[in-house]
């Protein structure tokens, strides 16, 4: 008897189509600005943002925050009774956590330790495995259904440039159950329990430069990450029969990026501008349907000539035909007062995903995304530090816009549908200099 995978359980940071930190931003800074945030990110959220702006804090900081989404995606059909029925993304909510430490007080600190996780409350990951034939939004199907961590060092080199580099890490764990049966006796002769555990890293790095008062400049890069995973599984009953079943594919995808921020603090008006520019490359994303090959072997099944005409294999993956899309973003920061700032952001987001009017149903829109924040400051909240708190609030609201599916072959069992709507998410945390 081999391997007989049961389920999957993934404890990784990945993503189905670009993680929740990616769409949704780490914290509600991040969120408001529309994740505008290579250029300015100054706290524990640079381990993810930009690996080099983690050593331009000079004290402790740590922080926790919650995060919920609400989709209102959909897709109306024209054919009513298609055997296929459409998928769409379910409400989420999360946990941020993180923390960041200078380091080397005899080099003045510039040297900064940065992490941040993502913890989903729903589960801590799922892939989630979908017929590509069926209706589905790409980059929202089982989003937030994984656990994020990012973990970087920065270098403060001189007073006005500083690197870093860091890793995201995707971690599996796949169980496996071996059984022999035996028929006769009604019994299970031979059972084995296996459970393999592997760590898939993927880098981090980033540079931020300050060459004048005022002005920030970020450049931040981060490698593509999936999980990709094999479940053989097989079946020996009384040695006449062998039934081996190999899954294969690769789940929860998030694609290379390449981000330039440049941010300019106006002074006299206490206005902070943040604009940047990532070239995200979707063109290497890999179809996220399930391999399957069943092999059917044994006495019994040779004897009557059966052996080969019942094995199945699926077909070659197929080329998604994505491309790679520049995303564009700008925020916005207005300190009202010592104790107030309010944020806004706006980004626009091309689809890299051609209409679907082939077999397969991967559904992504050009979106409008929105935001909206504030953040209060507060001294001395626990009356034992002068060090300040802060409390941050925001909203992020994602337009989707509509698009037109017309499929080319008559009698496709989907139909044409149309496929767009809105995306919400809240967001509060809590960070406190120490």
């Amino acid at each position: 008897m081999r391997h007989l995978a049961l389920t999957l359980a993934l404890i990784g940071p990945t993503a189905a189509g670009a993680s929740v930190l990616d769409i949704f931003g780490f914290d509600p800074r991040g969120a408001a600005m529309a994740n505008a945030q290579t250029a300015v990110a100054d706290d524990f959220t640079a381990a993810f943002y930009n690996p080099g702006a983690l050593a331009r804090r000079k004290r402790i900081v740590a922080g926790a925050g919650f995060i919920a989404g609400f989709s209102a995606l959909e897709i109306n059909r024209a054919l009513s009774d298609s055997p296929f029925e459409e998928r769409l993304p379910e409400d989420f909510a999360g946990l941020t956590i993180g923390a960041l430490f200078p380091l080397g007080e005899a080099l003045d600190n510039r040297i900064a330790l940065g992490l941040g996780i993502y913890v989903p409350l729903a589960q801590l990951a799922e892939g989630d495995i979908s017929d590509g034939r069926i209706p589905q939004f790409y980059r929202y199907q089982n989003l937030p259904d994984k656990f994020v961590v990012a973990a970087a060092l920065s270098a403060e080199l001189t007073d006005w440039l500083s690197i870093g580099g860091g890793v995201q890490v995707l971690a599996g764990l796949a169980g496996g159950v071996d059984f022999q049966v035996a028929i006769a006796d009604r019994a299970v002769r031979e059972q084995q329990v296996g459970v393999e555990v592997s760590l898939t890293p993927a880098g981090t790095a980033g540079l931020h430069l300050a060459p004048l008062d005022g002005l920030s400049i970020g450049l931040s890069w981060r490698q593509a990450i999936a999980l990709d995973y094999a479940l053989p599984s097989s079946i020996v009953i009384d040695d006449l029969v062998s039934i081996a079943l190999d899954l294969r594919g690769t789940v929860l995808y998030t694609p290379e990026s390449y981000n330039l921020g440049v941010a300019y603090a106006i002074a006299p008006i206490d206005l902070l501008v943040s604009a940047e520019l990532s070239y995200v490359r979707w063109s290497e994303a890999p179809d996220p349907s399930i391999e399957i090959a069943l092999d059917l072997e044994g006495e019994l099944l040779e004897g009557v000539g059966l052996d080969e005409r019942l094995d199945i294999a699926s077909g070659a993956p197929v080329d998604l035909q994505f491309r790679d899309v520049g995303v564009w973003r700008l925020g916005l920061e207005y300190r009202v007062d010592e104790t107030l700032v309010v944020r806004s952001g706006y980004a626009w987001r091309p689809s890299p995903a051609p209409v679907p009017d082939g077999a397969f149903n991967y559904i992504d829109g050009d979106a409008h995304l929105f935001g909206a924040g504030l953040g209060i400051t507060f001294n001395n909240p626990l009356e034992e530090q002068g060090n300040p708190a802060h409390v941050d609030l925001a909203w992020q609201g994602t337009l989707m816009q509509q698009i037109q599916v017309t499929k080319r072959a008559a009698g496709d069992p989907v139909g044409d549908y149309t496929a767009g709507g809105l995306v919400h998410a809240i967001s509060i945390a809590f960070r406190h200099d120490l």
